[in-house]
């Protein structure tokens, strides 16, 4: 059977092999994984958690394709197997590829047309884009030109990362476990969006990983020696995230500098150190947020907004996808006053009644349950209590700032429900975790 649409095909003989040779090596390391750590209780979700991450990644591929006409993440894939392809035929020329600056690099000059062919053009001209296709060219090695072969192979980074996260998340003890499992595992959109050949999957693991590097050695015993090979991680993930999307990095460097500011006023005997450093820190927030605000990067993702805003608004192609923050002072302050409106849209919209797709609508229903969490949130704990609770653990701390932080670049910048939800999907755990933390006074214990 071959399965072809447009010019692509995406099951064949090969494909088939590949995708159950991949299936099969995958399934048997991560069952070897639960067998091997059954006495951990957590590890009864490992299998499941995987098998959601595939299948939500399958579930994604398949409605592009036949959706969306494949959509980027084909043309991704696409650029990705030409690169491959550039390999065997020119290794100079494809680390030549591999290494080039965008903004220099002659036009295709390494692709031959009649025998490779040339890649999509609005991949090759984005750098973002393309620098996404030539991290994705090195899984075409292994995944034999399949696309189904290489979006299982990113199913389980992805799983992976989430992975770490959920037992993060664990060993700081800020829920009950059934709310930390919902939250870093089963949320439906971050599933969808963050696990097949796509940026956002990218972004997504660059984000989780640093992540999860940074808390593991804040963490360290003292008699420990510093894990390198974290280190080597954190560099790599933030050098993923500089190429494609630079502002996701200030997302979470940002929390993080605040949270070890935060640990070393605790190490302090003296109230008033602690106080004073405390304040110091409030004082370097808005300094830095200031400087940020009058930074050339400021005014380009100002513009950006501002370009979009107007775009919406004269195109009537987008028919009733956008939404409007009703913005119209695109200046350092404006972006300040419009703080609060954008996190609120990130974090609450689309509304049920706003969805003109299933996918729209099933990110509706996350966003509804997720104002509903708040309200009984702020009933239950009360506003000051809520964030004394926040404050008594500093994941807590890291997954407030990142969710505010991102949440304001995707609700003032996105524009269309469609983007705003894929924008989005990174901070929807942190927010889904930060609603459901665990009032009571007494610890909780997990056999991590």
């Amino acid at each position: 059977m071959i399965w072809k649409e447009g010019q692509f095909q995406f099951f064949g003989v090969l494909d088939a092999f590949a995708i159950l040779f991949w299936i099969v090596l995958i399934y048997s390391r991560v069952s070897s994984q639960q067998t091997k750590n059954s006495n951990q209780s957590h590890y009864k979700y490992y299998t499941r958690a995987f098998l959601f991450k595939i299948i939500s990644a399958l579930f994604f591929s398949v409605i592009y394709i036949r959706i969306y006409d494949g959509g980027d993440s084909t043309a991704y894939w696409d650029t990705a197997q030409k690169l491959t392809q550039l390999f065997f035929e020119s290794p100079a020329k494809y680390f030549d590829e591999l290494f080039i600056q965008g903004p220099t690099r002659e036009r295709y000059v390494n692709f031959d047309y009649s025998t490779i062919g040339l890649p999509p053009n609005w991949i090759y001209k984005e750098d973002a884009a393309y620098f996404v296709s030539k991290l994705f060219s090195i899984l075409g090695f292994v995944t034999f030109r399949s696309y189904f072969a290489m979006t299982i192979i990113c199913a389980y980074i992805s799983f992976k990362a989430s992975w770490k996260i959920f037992e993060l998340s664990l060993r700081y003890e800020i829920g009950s476990i059934r709310n930390i499992v919902i939250g870093t595992l089963f949320l439906p959109s971050t599933a969808f969006w963050c696990t097949g050949i796509s940026k956002d999957m990218i972004v997504y693991v660059s984000v989780y990983y640093i992540l999860s590097s940074v808390f593991t050695i804040l963490n360290k015993d003292s008699t420990q020696q510093v894990n390198y090979f974290e280190i080597l991680k954190i560099v790599i993930a933030s050098w993923m995230l500089i190429h494609i999307r630079d502002f996701m990095l200030i997302a979470v460097v940002g929390p993080i500098v605040y949270v070890l500011g935060l640990r070393w006023s605790n190490k302090q005997t003296s109230s008033f150190t602690k106080q004073f450093i405390r304040v110091l820190l409030l004082i370097f927030i808005v300094l830095s947020l200031l400087l940020f605000l009058q930074s050339e990067n400021a005014l380009q993702f100002s513009q950006e907004a501002q370009l979009v805003q107007s775009d919406l608004k004269n195109n009537k192609t987008y028919g009733d996808n956008r939404y409007d923050l009703g913005v119209s002072d695109f200046t350092p302050v404006g972006m300040l006053k419009a703080l609060p409106i954008s996190v609120y849209t990130a974090f609450y919209r689309p509304y049920i009644w706003e969805s003109k797709s299933v996918f729209i609508l099933i990110s509706a229903f996350e966003t509804f349950v997720f104002l509903i969490l708040t309200i009984l949130l702020i009933i239950r704990l009360k506003f000051v209590s809520l964030f004394a609770q926040i404050f008594k653990k500093e994941l807590l701390i890291f997954y407030l700032f990142f969710s505010v932080i991102l949440g304001f670049f995707a609700g003032y910048t996105s524009g269309l429900f469609g983007v705003l939800v894929r924008f989005k999907a990174p901070l929807l755990p942190f927010l889904f975790m930060i609603l459901t933390i665990n009032p009571s006074k007494e610890e909780i214990k997990y056999d991590t």
